[in-house]
């Protein structure tokens, strides 16, 4: 069986990754008002963040179409594949990949499912190339299910952010109850993806300095624990510098970590706003590949 893996352009794929793991991505829309843009498309990482700052509305997040994805799933049986793999955004920040599920069964001629990262950013992205490379090595649709489950249970996904405003404004914050003080007082805000990948505020500090620091001792006791090699992806929005500094820290901090940087595109950007600055951990996608890849050689 020939399996296609599609996701969407909030994963911030690299273009090599997409051409090296065929790789068929779909755009995200974002809204500002009644004006809809494309990641990708016709906007930019930069021109979101440049819009941010001077437009009046918080942005909101749009959906793909079920007409636009089967478009995409009739090019991917048209050009031989039998089943499709969509690996999307967390259902607890876009309904997308909920409403995908029902209309999965109703495409004909090829057999479509649908996967939930319950993450987001490097964390689907992550995701995305396990499945792809699991795929162009002719490993099943259940396999790749398997190992895709296995790598969702063991990743993180926590994010400092400046303000609550815009994950307020949206409707994605799971705890309101929680706010209480966040709003006004100057501090930062953590929030995590639970287990459902909704998000949930997870605690504040005082500075930023402090923040990285709770968040930096969440993961290392990710890493003291893990038996398996780990791979940390820090994002940023808008401040690639702060990121890559922090990253260089971690590199020396956790020398056995493979770390990597990355942004936070004009999706998930709509709920954190800019200058939000977070850590993705997992399992490093590619040791488990190798290992499954060795097991299966033994047997």
């Amino acid at each position: 069986m020939k399996i296609a893996v599609v996701t969407e352009s909030s994963a911030d794929l690299s273009a090599q990754a997409v051409k090296d793991y065929q790789i068929t991505v779909v755009n995200d829309p974002i809204m500002f008002g009644n004006h809809v843009y494309h990641e990708n498309v016709d906007i930019t990482t930069d021109q979101f963040y440049r819009l941010l700052k001077v437009e009046k509305e918080i942005p909101t997040i749009s959906q793909i179409s079920m007409p636009e994805m089967q478009l995409v799933f009739d090019q991917l049986k048209a050009a031989g594949y039998d089943q499709i793999l969509v690996i999307g955004l967390s259902s607890g920040i876009s309904g997308w990949i909920n409403n995908l599920k029902t209309y999965a069964p109703s495409v004909d001629g090829v057999e479509v499912q649908v996967f939930d990262s319950r993450t987001a950013c490097a964390g689907t992205a992550n995701m995305v190339k396990l499945a792809a490379a699991m795929a162009l090595a002719n490993y099943s649709m259940a396999d790749i299910l398997t190992q895709l489950t296995r790598l969702r249970a063991a990743t993180t996904t926590v994010l400092i952010v400046n303000s609550m405003r815009h994950l307020v404004k949206n409707g994605r914050i799971y705890n309101n109850s929680s706010l209480a003080g966040t709003m006004v007082l100057r501090n930062k805000p953590i929030i995590s993806l639970n287990e459902h990948g909704k998000i949930q505020l997870m605690g504040k500090e005082r500075t930023l300095k402090n923040a990285q620091q709770a968040v930096q001792d969440e993961f290392e006791q990710f890493v003291v624990t893990s038996q398996l090699p780990v791979r940390l992806d820090v994002i940023s929005a808008n401040d690639e510098q702060i990121a890559e500094d922090w990253a260089s820290e971690l590199r020396y901090q956790f020398p056995a970590v493979r770390v990597k940087t990355g942004t936070i595109g004009p999706v998930l950007g709509v709920l954190t706003g800019d200058h939000a600055l977070g850590m993705i951990w997992s399992l490093d996608w590619k040791p488990l590949l190798t290992a499954l890849n060795q097991e299966n050689q033994g047997d």
